[in-house]
């Protein structure tokens, strides 16, 4: 491994023994300080300078705060922080994560936690929002007791995006959006389009092949229909060629302006041959959403295949959602691979795509 990797890998190794010399201190305010200032001495190693890494409150322009939060990252380029008493309130514009740390988490932190990013998010905040903890006070699965607390948010929007816990996992959640056309020609779009209210494009092509076909009809035509025959045969064979090249629009809807959303948690656990790996994992996350170039590769390095998709949850673009799926031990399928109905109708405009796995 490179320089960058040992260099950040020993810091980790100091953070865990640092946690375990403050477990002595009896005054809880004190030990989770020397907590958080760990943590936050870390996370500067490994973001753009632009960033800085506090603690305090984070204030929108009508007024309303959040709770106090433990490690805030805000970009200092946007718009300045105000500081009395070594507390910083930050302008929710600028504020580009916002983290809880807990020592050992438990189903009551876990909850505090929902309820504070809840005001968080409420107030306007659309940045990650990180819980951290040093330890836990379960065997389980952290991503499966984080769904079952959150579970009317967790597949679209949960109020935690990450969740990190030393020595045991990191889990995150990530969206993707597509266009339709990248996974389907015009051809099979006009397909499930005739599954859906029975107008078949084949079929018509069909039809006219049968008439352009058909001596007896040829027969008693005139010179002029004949003409117009011969001329809408080379026209129909020129739209069945060049028909996925087409921008085609049905009841209103740009086929190329299809999109749709691929929901997904995404999570990591401790790898006996690589030390740190969680938090290693965790810090790669963090460094490639704020820097311009991924560093995360110099921490990680190729060891993306120990990363499992636990989550995923289907969105069209008019915000119907499908196909939520869920395992702790990772989905034993290609989440970028799936089938789907549509349903449109013209008289409501209202369109749904149901996705299938």
């Amino acid at each position: 491994m490179g320089i960058l990797h040992t260099k950040i890998n020993n810091r980790i190794t100091c953070l865990k023994q640092e946690y375990k010399n403050n477990k002595d201190i009896n005054h809880q305010g004190v030990k989770g300080n020397l907590n958080e200032n760990e943590l936050s001495e870390l996370i500067e190693k490994v973001i753009p300078t632009r960033y800085i890494v506090t603690k305090g409150i984070v204030e929108n322009s009508k007024d309303e705060q959040s709770n106090e939060t433990d490690i805030i990252i805000y970009d200092n380029d946007i718009l300045p922080r105000y500081v009395k008493n070594d507390l910083s309130f930050i302008p929710i514009e600028a504020v580009k994560y916002v983290f809880e740390v807990k020592s050992t988490l438990n189903v009551t932190e876990l909850k505090t936690t929902i309820d504070k990013f809840y005001n968080y998010k409420k107030m306007g905040g659309i940045s990650p929002t990180v819980l951290f903890a040093f330890s836990s006070d379960i065997q389980g699965n952290e991503l499966e007791r984080y769904k079952q607390n959150d579970a009317n948010n967790f597949y679209i929007n949960p109020i935690i995006s990450v969740i990190c816990v030393s020595d045991k996992s990191y889990s995150y959640k990530t969206v993707e959006e597509y266009f339709l056309k990248d996974f389907f020609t015009n051809e099979e779009w006009l397909e499930l389009w005739s599954q859906n209210d029975g107008f078949n494009v084949n079929e018509a092509f069909e039809e006219a092949d049968k008439i352009l076909t058909n001596n007896n009809v040829l027969e008693r035509m005139n010179r002029a229909e004949f003409a117009l025959a011969i001329k809408a045969s080379i026209q129909l064979d020129g739209h069945k060629r060049t028909l996925n090249n087409r921008n085609l629009v049905m009841n209103d809807i740009e086929f190329n302006k299809i999109k749709f959303k691929i929901h997904k948690w995404v999570q990591v656990e401790t790898n006996d041959n690589i030390e740190n790996f969680e938090i290693l994992s965790f810090l790669s996350g963090v460094s490639n959403t704020l820097s311009k170039e991924a560093f995360g590769k110099y921490l990680l390095k190729n060891e993306n295949n120990n990363f499992k998709v636990c989550a995923v949850c289907y969105e069209d673009m008019w915000g119907n959602i499908s196909c939520e799926d869920f395992n702790k031990d990772g989905l034993n399928y290609d989440v970028n691979s799936f089938s789907f109905s549509f349903k449109s109708n013209s008289e409501t405009n209202t369109h749904k795509m149901i996705f299938k796995k």
